[in-house]
């Protein structure tokens, strides 16, 4: 992802930069059909609070439906 960026914010619980989106690239390799298929990614994530890095190997949710059940 190549990013433009906006702004750095430094708050009460944390700083963080906050970015535009300009331009994606991926490898024909995660490519499926016309989306990028993450589960062939074989993404990492950074944790901070445990300084250690972890696999993103699979779907665990659907967003904003999985919840609904709680309400």
């Amino acid at each position: 992802m190549e990013c433009e960026f906006i702004e750095y914010q430094n708050g009460q619980y944390g700083c963080g930069v906050v970015g535009k989106v300009v331009n994606v690239t991926a490898d024909e390799k995660v490519i499926n059909g016309d989306n990028v298929d993450i589960a062939l990614v074989d993404a990492i994530a950074f944790d901070p609070y445990t300084h250690g890095y972890y696999k993103v190997n699979g779907r665990v949710g659907n967003a904003f439906k999985d919840g609904l059940q709680l309400k």
